[in-house]
């Protein structure tokens, strides 16, 4: 009986869909033979006039599906449910099983993985390395879906596959925007060693932001190295993570208490949205990062660019002239690839801009080309024609040097302490005054002077959410509009010392031990740090990415 009721079960699976640079995961059963026959293949035109109307169909049906949830589940009133059973149902609308995200599925349960149909660049995966164009896909469909041999064996009929294979087609700019023989560079250059930017003397809190970076970079790593190929300085995740960096980099980052480990499940809203995911308030945009590829971030001109070596001066050219044009004549920019960092001075020399620059910085190390399938591919003879400079520091240091770059560029714009910076009132009373401003005022007074800069970066502020028993409807108060502790000092080896805005209750925190032992003892208490990124009513956060920090002993 136990047999017949096995044979009996079809066995279901998970096809994945990519539209618009988003993930649609999506259940299917297999033949009552074990065979999977998707529907989305079996009506894949062979005639090209034909395939044409099919994938524009397609991508209707997908944008049909993007907006119902844009509408529906997205966007966020807390006066309307968007609890799981209610996302559920949305999602069985819609014919899902989990919701849109920038990056694949990590899990769907017990189904197993079984493809990936990119309707964007046309063309379907079979794991990492089986490739097949969409245009070009095999005319004998029953051959190819043939039941496996053995029910762990998914992949299509490799002798049918084989000769349709092609490499994964990259997403980055190959083609040159002009003749780089005639090419002149616009401007003066000046190649600047980023040694300068090394100072050891970061500040108090740099151990802290070093540490949070770190377990960023070390979640998100293996994502962009995965991911990086399928996006471009306009792609929504792409936005995201450079934002996300330069928050890092210039202090301008948030943290939140998150009160246990337990976290929201994958179909339920949650504010501020989790990274890519794309919650967002009404009547504002989804994520934290502008939509331009290029914007002013505590004046330093940030630029998203691809990562073209060949290319660099060109980027270098355009980021200048437009900061030029925004009538600025000496300034900073960042030329941001995610994987790399080039940081420029733009001095005024006589009425002549002067532009200085580094070589690319490392930032990510596991950011790479896309992976050629063939070597007679003519993206391969393209990449293979790049000139790729070595960056000059590890990550590490870039990272340091990218964040006293902020450093430097906030501290030229700020007065000496003297009269002119002398307010009307005692010190004391602008310490207290800034002690009751919102976050963002706080960050923008660290800007002001000398005196308020050197208060405002004696300290860390940490939100804590407030809570919602209703887990039917989604609190949409902003947590960084208050605060109830602050970080007062860290002392070495790293520790925390967290004071209670309410109390003044002071507790020491260090960082969670690690052990090679299959069972560690937990502390009872733990203090699990949030980073969140953007303004009150644009946040992101990053759950993954969370610092967990245990109460020190008191001895």
């Amino acid at each position: 009986m136990f047999l017949t009721t096995r044979q009996a079960r079809r066995q279901k699976g998970i096809q994945v869909v990519i539209y618009r640079g988003r993930y649609y995961a999506q259940k299917i059963c297999a033949n009552s033979d074990g065979a999977y026959s998707p529907d989305i293949f079996s009506a894949i035109p062979t005639d090209k006039v034909k395939y044409i109307v099919w994938l524009k169909e397609r991508r209707q049906e997908y944008a049909a599906k993007e907006k119902l949830l844009e509408h529906c589940v997205f966007t966020l009133d807390s006066s309307q449910p968007r609890g799981a059973e209610y996302v559920k149902r949305k999602l069985r609308k819609v014919g899902l099983y989990l919701l849109p995200s920038p990056f694949p599925p990590e899990s769907c349960g017990n189904y197993p993985m079984l493809f990936t149909v990119d309707l964007d660049v046309q063309l379907v995966s079979f794991g990492s390395t089986i490739h097949l164009s969409l245009s070009n896909f095999p005319k004998d469909r029953d051959k190819l879906f043939a039941a496996p041999a053995a029910p762990f064996f998914r992949w299509p009929c490799l002798p049918v596959a084989a000769h349709y294979l092609i490499p994964f087609p990259s997403t980055v700019p190959i083609a040159l925007e002009c003749d780089l023989g005639k090419y002149e560079t616009k401007y003066r250059t000046i190649l600047l060693s980023p040694s300068r930017w090394l100072s050891t003397d970061l500040g108090l809190f740099w151990p802290f932001h070093d540490l949070a970076f770190s377990k960023f970079k070390g979640v998100y790593s293996p994502l962009i190295s995965r991911e990086y190929i399928r996006w471009s300085p306009f792609s929504f995740m792409f936005r995201e993570l450079g934002y996300a960096i330069v928050s890092f980099a210039s202090g301008r980052v948030h943290f939140r208490i998150e009160e246990s480990a337990c976290r929201h499940s994958a179909n339920e809203s949650s504010w501020p949205s989790q990274l890519g995911l794309g919650y967002h308030l009404a009547r504002h945009l989804p994520g934290s990062a502008p939509e331009e590829t290029i914007y002013w971030f505590d004046n330093v001109l940030i630029s998203l660019v691809p990562e073209v070596p060949q290319q660099r001066h060109i980027y270098i050219d355009k980021t200048v002239s437009f900061g030029l044009q925004q009538g600025k004549h000496a300034f900073q920019a960042i030329l941001l690839s995610l994987s790399t960092v080039i940081l420029v001075e733009v001095e005024d020399v006589d009425g002549i801009p002067v532009v200085k620059h580094t070589e690319p910085l490392e930032l990510f190390e596991d950011c790479e080309g896309p992976t050629i399938s063939s070597p007679e591919s003519p993206l391969h003879t393209s990449l293979g024609k790049l000139q790729i400079s070595l960056p000059v520091l590890k990550s590490k240091e870039s990272f340091r040097a990218l964040s006293n770059f902020f450093a430097t560029a906030t501290i030229r714009r700020l007065k000496p302490h003297g009269p002119e910076t002398q307010g009307r009132l005692p010190n004391e009373l602008y310490y207290m005054i800034l002690d009751y401003t919102d976050n963002t005022t706080f960050l923008t007074c660290a800007r002001v002077s000398y005196l308020f800069r050197a208060y405002c970066l004696s300290k860390i502020r940490i939100c804590e959410k407030t809570r919602n028993n209703n887990r039917d409807i989604c609190d949409t108060s902003s947590p960084i509009d208050t605060y109830t502790y602050q970080i007062t000092q860290i002392s070495s080896p790293m520790c925390l010392t967290v004071q209670n805005r309410v109390s003044g209750e002071y507790i020491k925190w260090c960082p969670r031990k690690k052990s090679s032992l299959l069972w560690f003892p937990k502390p009872k208490n733990e203090l699990r740090l949030v980073p969140m990124f953007g303004e009150p009513n644009r946040l992101s956060e990053s759950h993954k990415a969370v610092n967990i920090f245990w109460q020190a002993d008191e001895s």
